[in-house]
């Protein structure tokens, strides 16, 4: 059996030809500097780039890194569940591959977390600055998780878990998802840590519009009840408005003997009510879907080779 290691550092790797070799060198060292046992697991979530063909050199000049490369493109949370599966740190850090988060900090994710009583220490941001949708996008996705939950939109990438925590995460056999959500689940001990973040030295963000609107929709799908309470709330407010206008138009109707237009109005409610007859059905088809995809054990990930 492996020998535990005193922290596992888990870097989820995409596209990051250009920086991955630096920062495995500047993580390695800090570690080897400090005396500690440790192990570094590089997971390629499929790279379009020669990042496999960068981390394959980097096993072979450095010790304790060990590497696995995805069959297809299965996203940050699952490439990180990947290396939690293949983790045997007492304590577990997670890290982008960017250099958004600098390495040094990792040592003080890791000291708060061995001193504190909490299970979870996330490095927060001081000075991030994000574009103007991503903001927005961020922003909506912490309100509606807080509706729920209170302790929910607190976290970032940029993490340190002890391993007990760790082994609760590994049991999730399920294909949906969401490292931090499944956090929520089981534990509400959770810190932070204000760092400076940096910018990014990857030429493009692995998460553009399209896929952080899709990842948000699909947390909202899997950890709250929230569309389904939207949806309930909308029919509720749409059945209480019909009933107000047609008692308003009736009144006239009899009792000033007002003519009502009918045709326009028929037509405007027809497609605003169908409208809104297909959202709904939108929301309640998504929940379906991830039912029909839990039903049949789709895998969280795969892993095509590993180092």
């Amino acid at each position: 059996m492996e020998e535990e290691k005193e922290i596992s550092v888990i870097i989820p790797v995409y596209n990051a030809s250009a920086c991955i070799q630096n920062l495995v060198s500047e993580v390695h060292q800090l570690l080897h500097s400090q005396n500690h046992t440790f192990e570094i697991i590089l997971v390629d979530d499929a790279s379009r780039d020669d990042s496999w063909q960068k981390i394959k050199l980097i096993c072979l000049q450095l010790k304790h890194v060990k590497a696995f490369s995805l069959s297809k493109n299965f996203g940050q949370h699952k490439a990180t569940l990947c290396g939690f599966h293949n983790s045997n740190g007492r304590y577990v850090i997670t890290i982008d591959d960017d250099f958004e988060h600098h390495p040094k900090d990792i040592l003080m994710l890791y000291r708060q977390l061995k001193q504190s009583q909490s299970d979870v220490v996330y490095g927060t941001s001081k000075n991030a600055k994000k574009s103007f949708v991503r903001s927005i996008i961020t922003k909506f996705y912490k309100f509606i998780s807080k509706v729920e939950n209170p302790y929910a939109g607190v976290g970032s990438s940029f993490r340190a878990l002890k391993k007990d925590l760790v082994s609760k995460i590994v049991s999730h056999q399920n294909h949906l998802f969401f490292i931090d959500e499944l956090i929520l689940w089981y534990t509400s001990s959770i810190d932070v840590c204000e760092l400076n973040f940096h910018k990014s030295q990857k030429e493009a963000s692995g998460y553009g519009f399209l896929k952080l609107f899709s990842l948000s929709s699909n947390v909202l799908m899997i950890s709250t009840t929230m569309p389904l309470k939207l949806v309930k709330t909308l029919g509720l407010s749409m059945s209480l408005i019909s009933i107000l206008t047609g008692a308003f138009y009736l009144f006239k109707k009899i009792i000033h003997k007002t003519p009502v237009a009918g045709y326009t109005s028929i037509i405007v409610s027809v497609l605003f009510s169908a409208g809104l007859i297909l959202f709904c059905l939108g929301i309640i088809g998504e929940y379906l879907g991830n039912v029909l995809m839990m039903q049949n054990n789709k895998p969280a990930f795969y892993i095509k080779e590993k180092i």
